[in-house]
């Protein structure tokens, strides 16, 4: 039995061999029939992995840095590191639209703590660092710090970052002068028509799945709905409804399920497809964390 590290479902035994294993336990690849797609890494591993890669060249020279992601899955990435300075690109597998692809975080061994500089945008006066993010980030920071015996601290930046983020939604969300720092898994999945029919695919499998919008709905979802095996579909919502006989939850938060339902209930859209919904509250984890 093989299953996919990062969503937990079982690819079809006939799609398995020896290297299809160790790809797919990396977590960078997702088994096709005839191949794979693959992941990239999210912002956060990407920050993680050029401050790795700065302390630890204090020591030597580095071209690549293993380092931790939230799902407990190490990752090894390629840098550019010495006396000091790292740097590390992002790279978003075959994601067919991440405009953060390609960017470079630069980091520097250099005084205390870690400091977000240039490229990092900001809202309400605070980097726009989300908390996923930081943990993983000081995961990796202390554990570096702890093998190297290092003391210092290190500077972050990101030179294109302020372009890059005219981009994406950042303004509108409030965020000046960069790109958001992200990431719940470590990991970005390769959104494309081959994963959504490739998802699909799978999922028709399964007599009971829950259908999620992002992953801390599949979280929940994984918690509440031991019976079911959770997918993340993002925006893909109607490829799996039209396509799936069995029994099928919805599960996401009020804005994301009434964008998707659009001039509809939302409940009597899901009722079409023969799907239940669950609606997240917005402080669930808050209250459940």
């Amino acid at each position: 039995m093989l299953r996919d590290p990062i969503e937990l479902y079982e690819y079809p035994k006939e799609w398995c061999n020896e290297t299809a294993e160790a790809l797919v336990k990396s977590g960078l690849f997702i088994l096709k029939k005839d191949g794979y797609l693959r992941r990239g890494i999210t912002t956060a591993t990407t920050v993680s992995t050029a401050i790795v890669a700065a302390i630890a060249s204090l020591k030597h020279d580095f071209e690549v840095v293993s380092v931790s992601t939230p799902l407990g899955i190490d990752v090894k990435v390629e840098v550019d590191a010495e006396n000091g300075f790292a740097i590390a690109t992002k790279f978003a597998g075959d994601h067919e639209f991440d405009v953060t692809n390609g960017i470079e975080v630069h980091a520097k061994a250099i005084g205390k703590g870690i400091v977000f500089g240039e490229g990092i945008g900001e809202i309400n006066g605070k980097k726009a660092v989300s908390e996923s993010a930081m943990r993983q980030i000081l995961e990796n920071f202390s554990r570096v710090c702890k093998l190297t015996d290092y003391k210092g601290g290190v500077l972050v930046e990101i030179p294109d970052g302020k372009r890059v983020a005219k981009e994406t939604k950042n303004e509108e969300l409030g965020i000046k002068g960069g790109i958001s720092i992200l990431g719940t898994t470590g990991f970005v999945e390769p959104w494309c028509r081959e994963l959504v029919a490739l998802k699909v695919e799978i999922a028709k499998r399964y007599a009971k799945i829950a259908i999620t919008t992002g992953r801390r709905a599949w979280e929940y979802a994984k918690k509440k709905y031991p019976d079911f095996q959770p997918f993340v579909f993002g925006i893909h919502l109607d490829e799996i409804l039209s396509e799936h006989g069995g029994e099928k939850i919805i599960v996401g938060y009020r804005g994301l399920l009434k964008r998707w339902a659009g001039n509809e209930n939302l409940f009597e859209k899901a009722k079409r497809f023969g799907a239940e919904v669950d609606v997240i509250a917005e402080d669930y984890w808050g209250r459940n964390l």
